[in-house]
């Protein structure tokens, strides 16, 4: 507005003489696109103000109660994402959409895959999607649920949560140029394509987090040269395959095979594997290693690997005290070592402990947990408290 231009009733539009980038200061800190786009009722200057802010939410303000929800909010992003600005040369910084839980039966894959398409043509940053689980999954038509993840070369971080809803596919071609962080949560995945996001598609990736369900079991390779954290939580996995020589974080569960060339590899986290985890090519120590959920005979071939871990979290003893003793008689030096406890008779837990802490391998803070803390004081006469070994 020109200077001296007043209101009715002679009072001077103060609002509307504010600079455009303290315009777009304030809307950003609003944290809510739909908040931003009624400030238009302040003046007719900023009628078009919240169409140029680089940061897009969606949600957050339903989630802490301010409005209402339904089939309106489905429509306020849809009717957002047109009227955003036609300058392709602006991009958005950020675009988060929550949508709240009494949407979930009005959320189509063809809904959310305008809202990827407008992420792929004018984001330059980070990517937020939370989507409720619809309580009549899984449903028998998955075709019709099909959602494609299109590439998108400005996308720096991705975070999709699908609620179970689609049946999520990844396009032959395109890249991920600047991705670097990606999470999938909740949904079901062609385990050929997942390996192309895993190995091809991401030149740039850093950090991975994938926890979904694989339409049919298969094998899936993981090849980068930039990962350096990898969570795979993956349903349905035959064989896990890994060549990353910068990956520092490991955390995978429920596969049957693993086989991990990865040397620069400081953190293990493994649970429920089936089968065989070979590592040729790390080095001898660790900063962590973690085999709470394992099978006593899994943890005891990962723990022979390593001359040293930092910080040993070891299973359940009470589940096969026999084998849990076998098992540990080679531990790996120690700093720190957790031992935890699921049930509610931890009588195998002491002498379990006792000849542990026998070894000598270095520990120097001993971490206990317990789900049930009581023990029942009465034991059967093959209880692990009678046997001779517990007493050595």
């Amino acid at each position: 507005m020109e200077p001296g231009r007043r209101r009715r009733g002679g009072e001077r539009d103060r609002i509307s003489g504010l600079p455009d980038e303290l315009l777009h200061f304030i809307l950003r800190h609003l944290c809510s696109a739909p908040a931003a786009a009624r400030t238009s009722a302040l003046s007719h200057r900023w009628r078009r103000v919240w169409a140029h802010t680089l940061d897009l939410v969606f949600g957050d303000d339903l989630n802490r109660g301010v409005e209402g929800g339904g089939a309106s909010f489905l429509d306020a992003v849809d009717g957002a994402l047109a009227a955003y600005s036609d300058d392709r040369a602006l991009h958005v910084e950020s675009l988060k959409i929550t949508v709240p839980c009494i949407c979930g039966e009005n959320v189509t894959a063809s809904r959310v895959a305008s809202w990827l398409r407008f992420a792929t043509q004018r984001l330059a940053g980070a990517f937020f999607l939370s989507v409720p689980q619809r309580k009549s999954w899984p449903r028998d038509n998955r075709q019709n649920d099909e959602l494609e993840l299109p590439p998108c070369e400005g996308a720096t971080k991705i975070k999709l949560q699908l609620g179970s809803l689609f049946f999520l596919r990844i396009p032959p071609a395109g890249m991920f140029g600047a991705l670097a962080d990606l999470e999938i949560n909740q949904t079901t995945m062609n385990g050929r394509e997942l390996g192309l996001i895993l190995s091809s598609h991401c030149p740039r990736l850093q950090n991975l987090t994938m926890h979904v369900t694989l339409v049919a079991a298969s094998d899936i390779s993981v090849r980068s040269a930039s990962l350096r954290c990898l969570r795979f939580h993956v349903l349905n996995t035959r064989r896990l395959d890994i060549v990353a020589p910068m990956l520092e974080i490991l955390d995978a569960s429920d596969i049957a095979d693993a086989h991990i060339a990865a040397p620069n590899l400081a953190e293990v986290v493994m649970s429920n594997i089936l089968g065989q985890v070979v590592v040729p090519d790390a080095g001898r120590h660790l900063r962590l290693l973690d085999v709470t959920r394992c099978s006593t005979m899994m943890a005891s071939s990962l723990m022979r690997r390593f001359d040293s871990v930092i910080n040993l979290r070891l299973p359940n003893p009470n589940d096969d005290y026999k084998t849990f003793l076998d098992c540990t008689k080679i531990l790996p030096m120690c700093e720190i070592l957790s031992v935890s406890s699921s049930v509610v008779l931890n009588h195998a837990f002491e002498p379990s402990l006792l000849n542990v802490l026998r070894r000598e391998n270095g520990i120097r803070k001993l971490i206990l947990f317990f789900l049930y803390p009581s023990m029942n004081p009465y034991c059967s006469l093959d209880c692990p408290c009678r046997l001779p070994e517990s007493h050595h």
